[in-house]
């Protein structure tokens, strides 16, 4: 995800005048302006693996998903388990927090996903689910 590989080989995912080439659903904590400005930890693909991944991606065959376009895939934070010191030891502060960057708990974080930020998004195909 931080060096924008595709997700199914590893080679450099698409990039192209549109921008990065993501696959992307609503989520619950999605903002009104979705696609645009929406948070993914899934990293971008080429165009070779963008089907493949489609059809054979859990969360996709229970969704409508978008193919997106990205130009701005900015950095946002992560995504893990905070710990804490006490006077026991360690202790886990909670599950999966969603942290953004500069966040001072991130120092304790046991980080699990880098997520991006898509802005300046162009819709290339929708409901493609099933």
């Amino acid at each position: 995800m931080y060096a924008m590989k595709c997700q199914v080989c590893g080679a450099q995912a698409s990039r192209n005048a549109d921008g990065w080439l993501f696959l992307d659903w609503r989520m619950p904590h999605d903002r009104a302006t979705w696609p645009e400005r929406s948070l993914t930890g899934m990293p971008p693909l080429c165009e070779q693996h963008a089907r493949l991944a489609a059809a054979e991606c859990p969360h996709l065959r229970k969704a409508e998903f978008v193919v997106l376009r990205v130009r701005t895939p900015r950095l946002w934070g992560y995504s893990g388990t905070p710990y804490k010191l006490t006077g026991e030891g360690w202790t886990v502060h909670e599950h999966n927090a969603l942290l953004p960057c500069g966040d001072p708990l991130l120092r304790s974080v046991l980080a699990t996903c880098l997520y991006r930020e898509l802005r300046d998004v162009t819709v290339v195909s929708e409901g493609l689910a099933g």
